[in-house]
């Protein structure tokens, strides 16, 4: 393949993202949607709430017949679960609980503790017993109306939309046990090199764990996906092809190492091998400029640097949206937050950098970015490490301290914190 040049990051997730499409449907159980993407829209089979109801615990009245301090008889008690079609006789109140089915003839409902019973106040009269308000209420007061929050029929979840909590509570609430959503992808995950040897080997001579896959098999389950890794590839033309071969049997293939211009640098040949149409090779990024990315018909083929920093950012930058697309989802790429920078950094414009930092929340100017450590494509260390990556775009020299500059959150820290605020 002849070298061209380097093309612009957002240039690459760009060309990514618009060759990719959603994967095809499949139906799961409400119980198997969490993380799933809808593939068609959740309309309510019924309404929701599919009474009226009680939002308090208290004595269901009819409005105009309440008198401040005058006693009114209890003649029907309405636990959560009761029949609904009961009738409150005039000149009575029912006592009710939250959820309970409103009584026929009934328009509010007075909290028990604005209530005084035969044992004192804010204490539940028995049927039988009287009781006296401290109130007037308005007609609805304390009550949910029949479909006041879904309506049979209503569409209640958008195509599009990820299956959280809410979301599987909604489906679930209006009738459905089951959902349409966009199939997991399968990623095949390709490691190269003859340094190369399983966990299984550690401290084996001359040789280094494949520690790669496993880092770039998490994160690709975390993302929804499944993660297929092949064994080991030996740096040999007719072993890489045979692997990428087997490895397109997938819906998207991720390849580690072997991408650069060294002589046993086999790769991109093999992705040639198998019809796989190269888009572009190599970005302006620092890490991770040797990238690769290709398609091979429906299927997606991202060639990642072997260097273990240069492979797990350039699978965030450039795997992670186009899963996030083949899953359904339509918000692909992460929001960027800004900081300032605690300590200057040295970078040349001819490429963006994307340096690992640790994030501090300050009360008056917001998040400061200290780098951590050296930056080099080898040192796992420094991502561990890392809240966020502070990025300097292409065309930006050495930045002071102080500066300000856009972060992308990594590793869910600035998600969570230590104690209550």
């Amino acid at each position: 393949m002849p070298a061209t040049p380097p093309i612009p990051v957002a240039d690459a997730q760009r060309q990514i993202v618009e060759r990719i499409e959603p994967l095809d449907a499949e139906r799961v159980p409400i119980a198997r949607a969490w993380g799933r993407v809808l593939a068609a829209a959740v309309s309510s089979e019924l309404d929701l709430p599919p009474w009226d109801n009680s939002a308090m615990d208290g004595y269901a009245v009819r409005s105009g017949e309440v008198r401040s301090g005058s006693p009114l008889p209890v003649v029907l008690d309405l636990p959560a679960g009761a029949r609904s079609g009961q009738s409150l006789p005039a000149g009575s109140v029912a006592r009710i609980m939250t959820g309970a089915p409103l009584p026929i003839g009934a328009d509010a409902v007075i909290p028990v503790e604005a209530s005084t019973g035969p044992t004192g106040p804010g204490v539940f009269a028995d049927p039988g017993e009287e009781v006296r308000f401290d109130v007037t209420p308005q007609s609805g007061a304390n009550i949910r109306c029949r479909g006041e929050d879904v309506g049979r029929d209503t569409v209640v979840l958008e195509r599009g939309i990820e299956c959280g909590g809410p979301q599987i509570a909604m489906a679930a609430s209006t009738g459905h046990a089951s959902v349409d959503v966009f199939r997991r992808p399968e990623v095949a995950v390709v490691s190269t090199g003859d340094e190369l040897v399983e966990v299984e080997a550690a401290g084996t001579e001359d040789r280094i764990v494949n520690g790669n896959a496993h880092g770039l098999a998490a994160k690709i389950e975390q993302a929804g996906c499944v993660a297929r890794m092949l064994p080991i590839v030996p740096d040999d033309r007719a072993a890489t092809n045979s692997a990428i071969a087997d490895a397109l049997a997938s819906d998207a293939v991720v390849t580690i190492g072997g991408v650069s211009v060294g002589g046993r640098d086999y790769v991109r040949d093999a992705l040639v091998a198998s019809d796989v149409e190269i888009v572009f090779w190599r970005v302006a990024l620092r890490p991770g400029g040797p990238f690769a990315f290709g398609t091979a018909g429906k299927r997606s083929v991202f060639a990642l640097p072997g260097n273990p920093v240069s492979a797990l950012v350039t699978f965030d930058l450039f795997v992670l949206p186009a899963l996030r697309k083949m899953s359904g989802h339509t918000r692909c790429f992460p929001r960027r937050h800004r900081a300032r920078l605690a300590e200057p950094v040295s970078t040349r414009s001819d490429k963006a950098y994307y340096l690992r930092c640790r994030l501090e929340l300050d009360a008056s100017e917001g998040w400061r970015a200290s780098i951590t450590g050296r930056q080099g494509s080898g040192v796992l260390s420094s991502l561990v490490e890392a809240d966020g990556m502070v990025i300097v775009p292409q065309g930006v020299d050495d930045l002071p301290a102080g500066a300000w500059v856009e972060f992308l959150p990594i590793n869910n820290r600035v998600t969570w914190q230590e104690a209550v605020a």
